[in-house]
Formats: structure tokens, C-alpha cells, sequence
């Protein structure tokens, strides 16, 4: 079974959706045949050159048990992915700085945050400054504690944006742009799960995210579905 999450946004090991995310990897783990994180698993990625933040440490402990069992383990970037250096490929993920199109189950699809499609004033600028290779050297100065304080901050402010209708609907369009070369479309960003069956075969789907609807896509086989995640127990 493969497996395609996004937007969970990871602020802390402690909170209620990183405990629900790694309950639920955990129980998908003996039939998982590759995992997907379609961009934004943590609030905010910057890789320093000797540390990384500690409030994902479980989160990656679990990520690297998948690994471990020999599940591959695919991250396409998303825009809370500031900064990448070697850290996440050594770790064993396979990383994909853009849309990449892969082959699963004998159907072509392609994997896309989905941030690039988005024209909103505040995301354009975030874009700009948070790949700016000026604003990295800079932030390499400020002492990690504060670092990460500032950028979950701003971060947070991004992400809650209220929900926009034409950004779902350029989504949208942009995969069916897409769905002229592929068979299927995967994206995240909006936070809005969508299913979308169209003839031929043709699929898109939005991931939603794991803040609010705690959604996922598989393909298994030939299936291809969008569910929803309810857990049975969780300890606060």
C-alpha cells in the first residue's frame, strides 16, 4: 500500500496531531509499501550545520523505523521547508526539491506540494524571503533557540490564512493541466482534502492536512481512495 500525507505542520512532538500522525504510521507500518509526505510535515525546516530542533525527535524516530524496515520513504518540499541541507537524505529520505513524477502500481503520477500554484500576496512574500540565500546567511547567525521561536512564529501566521476558495480552485485546474500527461495528481498546501474521479481513469487528489482533517490518499493495487483517520485511543 502506498501512502501520500501532507500539512501536518509539526510545531512539537507533544501536540495532539504529531501524537495522532505517529499513532497512525505506526499502525500502517506492516502493510506500507511506500510513505509520501506531500510537503509541510513540520512547521518549519531549517537545517543548521550541527543542529536540529529537538521537538522532532519522535516524529523522525518513528519516520526512521519505516526506513529501517526498508520502506521507502519519499519528501517532496513543501514551502515550510526553508532550508534543506544534508540532513534529510542522510537520514534516508528520498527528497524532491519540486513536482516529481513517479510510477506506482503501473500508473504515472505526479507529487506536488502545491505552493508554487499559489498567488496570494502573503505567500508570494514568504516564498521570496524564506528562499532568499541572503535571509539564510543571516539566519545562520541568530542562536538556534531564537531562530526557531521566530521562524514557528511566522510560520504559524502563514498557515493561518483563511481558507481560499480560488487557490482550491487553481489547484484544481493546475492538475487537470497535469492530467494530460499523468494519470494521477497528488498536492497538499490547501489543507482542504479533495476526490476527484475523472474519465479515462484520471485522478486528483488534495491530501487535506493532519492539523484539522487528518486525511490521506493510497494507491494500492489499482485502488485509488482518499480517507480519513479516526483514532481508536490516543493519551493525551
Amino acid at each position: 500500500m502506498h501512502v501520500f500525507i501532507s500539512d501536518a505542520h509539526i510545531r512539537t512532538d507533544k501536540s495532539y496531531r504529531a501524537k495522532v500522525l505517529n499513532k497512525f504510521l505506526r499502525e500502517i507500518r506492516s502493510k506500507l509499501t511506500q510513505l509520501y509526505i506531500v510537503g509541510d510535515l513540520f512547521e518549519f525546516w531549517f537545517e543548521y550545520t550541527i543542529v536540529f530542533p529537538k521537538n522532532y525527535v519522535k516524529t523522525l524516530a518513528v519516520l526512521y523505523n519505516l526506513i529501517e524496515d526498508g520502506k521507502k520513504v519519499h519528501y517532496v518540499l513543501g514551502n515550510h521547508e526553508v532550508m534543506i541541507g544534508d540532513f534529510l537524505r542522510d537520514f534516508g529520505f528520498i527528497v524532491h526539491a519540486d513536482a516529481t513524477t513517479l510510477t506506482i502500481e503501473g500508473n504515472s503520477v505526479l507529487l506536488a506540494h502545491g505552493h508554487k500554484v499559489d498567488k496570494r500576496i502573503w505567500s508570494s512574500l514568504w516564498e521570496r524571503l524564506l528562499t532568499s540565500k541572503v535571509n539564510h546567511a543571516l539566519y545562520n547567525f541568530i542562536h538556534p533557540d531564537i531562530g526557531v521561536f521566530l521562524a514557528q512564529g511566522i510560520a504559524y501566521l502563514s498557515r493561518k490564512q483563511r481558507p481560499n476558495i480560488p487557490l482550491v480552485s487553481n489547484l484544481e485546474k493546475y492538475a487537470c493541466k497535469k492530467l494530460q500527461e499523468v494519470d494521477i495528481v497528488i498536492l497538499g498546501h490547501s489543507h482542504i482534502p479533495v476526490f476527484k474521479h475523472y474519465p479515462g481513469g484520471k485522478y486528483y487528489i488534495n491530501t487535506g492536512d493532519w492539523v484539522d482533517n487528518f486525511s490521506y490518499a493510497t494507491i494500492n493495487k489499482r485502488n485509488v481512495s482518499l480517507h480519513y483517520y479516526k483514532p481508536s485511543y490516543l493519551k493525551y
